[in-house]
């Protein structure tokens, strides 16, 4: 098993967790905002995640450290509480892959959907739009949330993941589709 699976693994139960209190309570939006805080602190402050991360520090120094940044961010006490009981468990390392699993789920729950896209060019707001409004129609879900990505190798059009349903509609794509069709229909 693979160090991601296996951290996506013992992360999830964590992440239902979080998922369970938030909807029990009724803070969901609150966590939801601090988790994506988070994400963005441990992302954006690679010093901080060594400390966090490092054995050879104390659970209390670390505690300490992670109060006085999040006394000025006014995180839910219960947001708090769960990234206090990652440190004491020696966990506060596996926090991106629960907060992915997190929002996952949050999303889940709130029929929110992840979409990638991944296009050979920037697309127009007029194009992300329109590309929301056919996924909601595909899908049935109240939000779509466009992850853009841009690829100059597919030539043109563009690729897009929903879950696990992939649809590539790039030039790239059928080409290597035409190719393949060839090389099976030659021999």
């Amino acid at each position: 098993m693979t160090n991601k699976m296996l951290s996506t693994k013992i992360a999830e139960p964590y992440a239902n967790a979080l998922v369970d209190l938030a909807i029990s309570t009724n803070t969901l939006q609150f966590i939801t905002d601090d988790v994506n805080n988070l994400m963005q602190i441990f992302e954006e402050n690679i010093v901080l995640r060594e400390y966090l991360t490092n054995p050879l520090h104390s659970k209390n120094s670390k505690k300490e450290v992670l109060e006085k940044i999040i006394a000025s961010q006014f995180f839910n006490q219960n947001t708090i509480r769960f990234i206090m009981i990652l440190i004491e468990r020696s966990r506060i390392s596996l926090f991106p892959a629960i907060a992915e699993k997190y929002l996952q789920l949050t999303y889940k729950f709130v029929k929110i959907e992840l979409a990638q896209v991944t296009s050979a060019f920037i697309l127009t707001s007029e194009q992300e739009k329109e590309i929301i409004e056919q996924l909601k129609k595909r899908t049935g879900a109240n939000e779509i949330r466009l992850v853009t990505n841009v690829d100059k190798t597919l030539l043109g059009g563009l690729k897009l993941q929903i879950g696990s349903t992939v649809i590539d509609v790039s030039l790239k794509g059928q080409l290597k589709q035409l190719a393949s069709q060839l090389e099976t229909s030659l021999f």
